[in-house]
């Protein structure tokens, strides 16, 4: 009995150890992400087709007011493999209005672009939509 007790027990405890270890590497609720932030993204020119192309970000709060002062990064890559994706900064222009530099898209077929950064506040923010029929 007391060969099974001590056996429970230090299940247990593994199962505490699991526990604290996976909580403390995942990104949940650590407060540094930025769920709240509404991320709206329009690119240009239409129709959309290889070369370059205008990717503008809008950001805004919970309470609909634009977030300026970001750091983004805007990255772009296929939905299959086999490419290089394309990754660009962008510019903050006021309003919470960010405009990509040198976006270009490279292949024709369906995107995924990424817009991630941190926000003034330290807030990390990821997001992703997925752009079909780029055409060649």
């Amino acid at each position: 009995m007391l060969i099974q007790a001590r056996g429970v027990a230090l299940l247990l405890i593994g199962l505490l150890v699991i526990g604290a270890l996976a909580g403390a590497c995942s990104r949940g609720d650590d407060g540094d992400a930025a769920e709240d932030v509404s991320v709206e993204l329009v690119v240009e020119p239409l129709p959309l087709a290889v070369g370059p192309a205008t990717v503008t970000v809008r950001l805004r709060d919970a309470d609909g007011e634009p977030i300026n002062g970001a750091e983004l990064e805007i990255v772009g890559d296929m939905t299959h493999a086999g490419m290089v994706p394309v990754i660009t900064g962008a510019t903050d222009e006021g309003d919470g209005r960010y405009v990509s530099e040198g976006f270009e898209f490279t292949m024709g077929g369906d995107w995924i672009i990424t817009v991630r950064g941190t926000l003034p506040g330290g807030q990390q923010i990821e997001r992703t939509f997925d752009v079909e029929g780029v055409a060649s």
